[in-house]
């Protein structure tokens, strides 16, 4: 059975402090690989999306059903739930490796398929289907039957231009409390079996269960480190907002399109950011909490990084 460690409260701060600082010894690899991340999943996306962009149009332009727009994003969010643990992996490892002193670079996201542990990874995409049902389940189990049907009534008001009204729950206050907690399971159990798969080399079924223990061994460290994420995630996202406006009129005043451009550069910027310490705080927690014993040797880098992006 996979050894857990218990952490104190306080580690959640320091998990967050740690991770805000995690891409120092090669911003070059981290952010570029992050940036790599970004790209991929758009560029995947937006494949996805093409085949029915003819159906969303029609959608749009005719009577809005909410449902048939639903159901063409069925493929998009199967894509979605098979290929995010992966490229996570392939961050997570980058990660790594730059926090050990190893030579790494950008494209090694795709180190999941080198490493033969893309299909163990993307396999928790059916992880996360599962409790996706459950999760619709517990809402019309707390919300009342008719609360999907009153629900997507009141979409297809908005599609429609009306004013629309929201059906309230049975019980919203239950409701709102299953669904934190069920939040929580949910993605501290992604983000911790990733590196047991990838990293421990422990199996599927092996990892979810030593994650979903670890979720409540250590629940009040991973609260309070989600809780500070999402905070200064929310200051941060307000600051960077201001800042693209600010960009985006200065750069208009030379011409609209360098106004937008350096809009999207912020912006894209400020998602690597997001990304490179969302997922190297989850690297920290597995470390701290199962250990890394298996960590090959350090290696001398040679100091060739000089903080340029290397995608």
């Amino acid at each position: 059975m996979t050894q857990i460690r218990k952490v104190p409260l306080s580690q959640g701060v320091q998990w967050l402090v740690q991770a805000v600082n995690i891409g120092a010894r090669n911003p070059r690899a981290v952010f570029g690989a992050a940036l790599l991340f970004i790209a991929t999943l758009y560029t995947l996306a937006l494949l996805f999306v093409l085949p029915f962009a003819a159906g969303i149009r029609d959608a749009a332009t005719g009577a809005p059903d909410p449902a048939r727009m639903l159901t063409t994003m069925v493929p998009l969010f199967l894509m979605l739930v098979f290929v995010l643990p992966i490229l996570l992996g392939g961050l997570m490892h980058v990660i790594r490796e730059a926090e050990a002193g190893r030579p790494v670079r950008a494209r090694d996201l795709f180190a999941p398929f080198r490493l033969r542990k893309a299909g163990p990874l993307a396999m928790l995409g059916v992880i996360q289907i599962v409790l996706a049902a459950l999760s619709i389940l517990l809402v019309v189990v707390l919300a009342g039957d008719d609360y999907w049907t009153d629900y997507m009534t009141a979409m297809r008001t908005v599609m429609s231009g009306g004013t629309p009204v929201m059906p309230e729950p049975n019980h919203p206050g239950l409701m709102m409390a299953v669904q934190l907690l069920f939040n929580y399971f949910t993605y501290t159990l992604l983000l911790l079996c990733i590196p047991l798969i990838l990293f421990s080399g422990t199996g599927l079924v092996d990892a979810v269960k030593a994650s979903l223990r670890a979720s409540v061994s250590n629940v009040a460290a991973n609260l309070l480190a989600g809780g500070l994420f999402m905070a200064g995630t929310l200051v941060a996202a307000l600051i960077v907002g201001i800042l693209g406006l600010l960009a985006a009129l200065i750069g208009s005043l030379i011409h609209p399109l360098l106004g937008a451009l350096l809009s999207v550069v912020l912006y894209a910027g400020f998602g690597a950011a997001i990304l490179v310490v969302l997922v190297g705080g989850s690297y920290l927690a597995w470390r701290d909490t199962f250990g890394d014993e298996d960590a090959p040797t350090a290696k001398p880098v040679p100091q060739a990084s000089n903080g340029h992006i290397e995608a």
